[in-house]
C-alpha cells in the first residue's frame, strides 16, 4: 500500500534501544525507511544508561543524522523499554503507532498491510501479524514462524500470551487514551498485560501475512529471559486481573504453570533446591486446576523430567567405568 501523505494517516515509528551495536539497530531502521507505505514519523527512542551509554547514544545519532523524518529521544529517566515505549507514545503525532525492538526488522509491506486492517475495522484496537522466528543460538541457524489465531478476544488472552512481541504491533493513539500506557510497575510481561487491557475493551484484527523478523540472539539478556521478573511479572498480572482469571480454570491453570515453569528456570539457573520444590508444587497444583491442559501443555514438564532422569543414569554408568 503506497501512495502519498493526504490520502494516507501518519503513523508513528517507535524504536526503543538499549546498549545495542549500531549496525543492529541499522537494519532495524532501514526497515522501516524501506516501508512502502508513507507517511511515517520515526523515533528512536534512547534508553542509553550507565557504562558506556554515550557510545550508544552517540551510534544512534549517526544512523539518525540526515533523516528527515527520524528523530532521537532521551528518555529523561531510564525505566527499561516500556518507558521508553511510554515516551514515544506521548511525543507520537501520527493516528496510529507502531512498535518495533531495535534488533528485529519489518518486512516492506507491514505498514500498508496493518494500516489498511485498520481503517476498514475503525472498532478494532490492536493489529498484529505472523512473522519469522531467526533463531541464532543454533548453527545454522533455525527459521520458524509465529501462527497466530485470528482476531483474538480477551478470554484468549487470559489463557495465554498468544499475541507476543510488540515488534508487530500496530495501535491507534486513541487506545492508549482509553486503556493507558504501557505498564512501568511491572518487571516483565508488560507487553502481555497491554493486549490483555486492550482486549478487554475492543476487537483485534491480524494480519496472515509475514510481515516481520523477530531475532533470537545466543545469550541474549533480553528481560523476557530473566525468569525472577518474568515470575514477578506474571504473580503482578493474576493480582491485577484475578477476578477474571479465576473464573476460568484455564486462565487459572495458565498462570500457575507459567509460575512453575519459571520457577523451574530459576532453579536450573541457580541450582537451588528450594527454587525446584517450589517448581514440582506449582505443576502439581497446576495439575489439579486442569488436568486437560496440564497433558496438553505441560510437554516442558515432561521433557525436563526426563532430561534429568537420562542425566542421571548417564552419570550411574560413567561412575561405573572409573
Amino acid at each position: 500500500m503506497g501512495g502519498n501523505s493526504s490520502e494516507n494517516p501518519l503513523v508513528t515509528c517507535v524504536i526503543t534501544s538499549y546498549k545495542r551495536d549500531k549496525e543492529t539497530v541499522k537494519r532495524a531502521l532501514d526497515s522501516v525507511l524501506s516501508q512502502t507505505y508513507s507517511p511515517l514519523e520515526i523515533f528512536i527512542i534512547d534508553d542509553n544508561r550507565g557504562e558506556g551509554a554515550e557510545e550508544y547514544s552517540r551510534g544512534l545519532r549517526e544512523i539518525a543524522e540526515g533523516k528527515e523524518n527520524v528523530r532521537v529521544i532521551k528518555t529523561e529517566r531510564g525505566n527499561g523499554a516500556q518507558r521508553a515505549r511510554n515516551t514515544g507514545i506521548e511525543k507520537a503525532q501520527g493516528k496510529y503507532i507502531a512498535f518495533l525492538d531495535d534488533d528485529d526488522e519489518w518486512l516492506p509491506e507491514k505498514t500498508g498491510i496493518q494500516v489498511k486492517l485498520l481503517e476498514e475495522n475503525p472498532d478494532a484496537g490492536l493489529c498484529y501479524a505472523k512473522g519469522y522466528l531467526i533463531d541464532n543460538t543454533f548453527n545454522p541457524p533455525r527459521i520458524g514462524c509465529f501462527k497466530r489465531g485470528e482476531d483474538l478476544k480477551y478470554e484468549d488472552l487470559l489463557l495465554s500470551d498468544r499475541i507476543g512481541t510488540t515488534t508487530q504491533a500496530v495501535i491507534p493513539k486513541a487506545v492508549f487514551e482509553k486503556v493507558g500506557m504501557f505498564d512501568e510497575a511491572l518487571p516483565a510481561r508488560q507487553d502481555y498485560e497491554m493486549w490483555l487491557r486492550i482486549t478487554k475493551e475492543y476487537r483485534t484484527v491480524w494480519s496472515k501475512e509475514i510481515l516481520y523478523k523477530y531475532y533470537k540472539e545466543p545469550g541474549n539478556d533480553q528481560t523476557s529471559h530473566k525468569w525472577e521478573k518474568c515470575l514477578k511479572g506474571y504473580e503482578l498480572i493474576h493480582e491485577k486481573y484475578r477476578q477474571d482469571i479465576d473464573k476460568n480454570s484455564s486462565a487459572k491453570f495458565n498462570f500457575v504453570f507459567h509460575t512453575a515453569h519459571h520457577l523451574m528456570e530459576g532453579a536450573s539457573a541457580t541450582g537451588d533446591r528450594s527454587l525446584k520444590l517450589r517448581a514440582v508444587k506449582e505443576y502439581i497444583r497446576s495439575f489439579f486446576i486442569s488436568p486437560v491442559d496440564f497433558l496438553t501443555q505441560g510437554k516442558y514438564f515432561f521433557r525436563t523430567v526426563w532430561r534429568k532422569i537420562k542425566f542421571f543414569f548417564k552419570r550411574l554408568r560413567n561412575n561405573g567405568k572409573d
